[in-house]
């Protein structure tokens, strides 16, 4: 096996109880690592005919080739299967999980089949057990951890789902450590499926490295220039706690459910500085595995508990469920974690039910008795609870708010803001157009190609040389404008991928710190011994769109699922910097054709043959195009959201 990867993926059936390994490297060449590997493995194995609950559906793990390493923020790991609205589901995590992966030997983990009664997976190096997990069940993620480790007496790392995950709640998150999560796409929910209560992994081996003292003194370097560069300094003072605070600035939060009408844009009022919170609370700061920064914080608020709450957490809970108490934020948060709930897709549901709620269109009948005001805390919390349980109310939620929503009648559907099913983002997409096209085409994510619009605040000088360069214009970094912003969405999508198969964060490249992939790309050459540029890594990330998107259309995904509810098209931003601001259908149509154009789709959204071969992917046309000779999925399958 070449230098850099561990050489085996392990492969686990839970309906037979067997597991063993298949060698990594025929994946090596086109699909390098993590979340390239997992999409082969999904497009290459699980039909047309497999449901997202079905045992043959697979539950795929993987570290990057640099998980484990020294190489800084080399902790990603994506976890990927068919998610419960028919799709491919990728989710990212972070922690030690992926180091710990790869220390035990494996470049991957991929599950299938269905245990008989609750189990988890134990992995000590090449040791590999499916334990019995009866007493975990209905146990919260936190809790769950515990009692694994006081089983094995033994410092595992661990990935579990919540009751939310058991009770196959469609937005069901996966846990690591104290708070990371991957969080969108229900993945949660398949692992319940799978009977599967927790994996938990250690291992004591080593990486072998083409060049070691190369490249400990490469990582060295990074590592340095990341703690210096000023666009972190922020970061490690304030940590992506306050997250709130910056997307305030930028007024990317919406207000409530996206809403216009009434609504007013002082009315959540003013959190205020984050200090005193952090200065009451916070206990100490910490890092996911190889980071350099430590920029996230853990609390402790009395008559809650210990947690931790990231970016997301204080989106969701913050201006779209009109709330301003940063303790009612944590406490939403912690709740979220436990049982395993993606917390975009919770605060979603709560914003939908407020709207409701405010309209007059349900009442508290509705909701257990529990008047759904805006910015209750009482009703933010109730509903965690009771969704998370699978109790009175929270159960019409199980399989998401498109489908609360259609059991509610038509006014409730008018209300539901989800994209291809899945939740939307608390991103107000409707002044961001970077973020709506990515929002689009990647069913609610809109971070992957959309986070350009972070330029406004990471780098401005060097952003601006960087859009004349690359785009040709400056103009694509005003948000609202909508020249070159789908080369700019396409570009940093395939720069997200690229990292992703490495392991690396997101966040820090080609987000925050810097849009080339120079470093990535050097430290890949220097711990495999193949010297790789960055065209070749953004070529292996055309690949895994390519199949990606390959899969969703054998599955009926055409331009009608490429877009929003009509309010985002209807309505515009209430207030703020962007008042007035909404979506424009036909410049939208616009932007949506010169993506698919760079991608080497057809109008519809399908890939073209020709794309294929170009990408050397000449079998793989061969398999797609069999299936969708034979598919007998329409376009009413996964609804139009438009």
């Amino acid at each position: 096996m070449p230098f850099g990867w561990s050489g085996q993926i392990l492969r686990v059936d839970l309906s037979r109880s067997e597991w063993w390994t298949e060698d990594t490297e025929p994946y090596t060449k086109s699909w390098v690592g993590g979340r390239g590997i997992g999409t082969k493995i999904l497009f290459d194995e699980v039909g047309r005919e497999v449901r997202p609950f079905d045992p043959a559906n697979r539950l795929c793990f993987g570290p990057g080739v640099l998980s484990g390493t020294l190489a800084p923020s080399s902790s990603r790991t994506k976890v990927m299967a068919m998610s419960p609205n028919g799709l491919m589901g990728s989710a990212g995590i972070g922690g030690s999980l992926g180091a710990a992966i790869r220390h035990a030997g494996y470049d991957g983990v991929v599950v299938e089949g269905r245990s008989g009664g609750p189990a988890y997976l134990h992995v000590q190096d090449q040791s590999v057990e499916i334990r019995d997990a009866e007493r975990l069940w209905h146990q919260d993620t936190q809790e769950t951890a515990s009692l694994i480790q006081e089983e094995l007496n033994d410092p595992v790392e661990i990935l579990s789902i919540g009751p939310a995950g058991e009770n196959l709640v469609s937005f069901a998150c996966l846990i690591t450590g104290m708070g990371s999560a991957a969080g969108r796409y229900g993945l949660g929910a398949i692992m319940g499926s799978k009977n599967l209560k927790a994996i938990a992994i250690r291992g004591t081996g080593q990486i072998k490295l083409a060049k070691p003292a190369e490249f400990t003194a490469a990582c060295e370097q990074t590592q340095k220039w990341l703690r210096e560069h000023p666009g972190m300094r922020r970061e490690a003072a304030g940590g992506v706690g306050d997250m709130y605070t910056l997307g305030s600035d930028l007024n990317e939060d919406p207000l409530g459910n996206w809403e216009a009408d009434d609504a007013s844009w002082e009315e959540v009022g003013s959190f205020g500085p984050p200090e005193e919170f952090y200065e009451r609370f916070a206990v100490r700061q910490y890092g996911c595995f190889g980071c350099p920064l430590n920029h996230f914080h853990t609390f402790h608020v009395p008559g809650i508990g210990h947690g931790v709450t990231k970016c997301n957490g204080w989106g969701s809970f913050a201006s779209n469920v009109w709330n301003n108490d940063r303790k009612v934020m944590f406490h939403a948060t912690y709740l979220c974690n436990a049982y395993g709930l993606d917390i975009t897709a919770t605060g979603n549901i709560i914003s939908f039910l407020m709207e409701l709620y405010h309209r007059g269109i349900i009442t508290a009948q509705d909701t257990d008795g529990i008047a759904m005001e805006r910015g209750d805390e009482t009703a933010i919390l109730s509903s965690i609870h009771k969704i998370g349980r699978q109790e009175g109310f929270g159960k019409l939620f199980k399989n998401g708010v498109r489908a609360a929503a259609h059991e509610m009648g038509s006014e409730a559907e008018e209300c539901a803001m989800v994209v291809k099913g899945v939740e939307m983002e608390q991103y107000d997409v409707r002044a961001y157009k970077s973020m709506a096209l990515a929002a689009a085409v990647n069913a609610g994510n809109q971070a992957e190609g959309g986070a350009a619009d972070y330029a406004l605040w990471s780098d401005q000088d060097g952003v601006a040389r960087w859009a004349e360069e690359q785009y040709g214009s400056s103009q694509v970094l005003d948000p609202t404008s909508y020249e070159k912003k789908a080369p700019m969405v396409v570009d940093y999508e395939d720069r997200s991928i690229a990292v992703d198969l490495l392991g690396m964060c997101q966040w820090l490249i080609p987000w925050a710190i810097t849009r080339s992939l120079e470093v990535p790309a050097k430290l890949f050459s220097l711990a495999t011994g193949q010297n790789t540029a960055e065209a070749e890594l953004l070529l292996a990330a055309r690949r895994v769109k390519t199949l990606e998107r390959a899969f969703n259309a054998v599955r009926g995904i055409r331009r009608t699922d490429d877009s929003f509810p009509r309010r985002l098209f209807e309505t515009a931003v209430p207030g703020g910097r962007f008042e007035g601001e909404r979506l424009d259908a036909t410049k939208f149509q616009r932007m949506l054709s010169e993506y698919y154009s760079l991608r080497g789709w057809d109008e519809e959204g399908v890939p073209k043959e020709e794309t294929f071969h170009s990408l050397d992917l000449s079998s793989e046309w061969e398999t797609f195009k069999r299936q969708l000779e034979q598919n007998e999925y329409s376009s009413e399958q996964v609804p139009s959201d438009a």
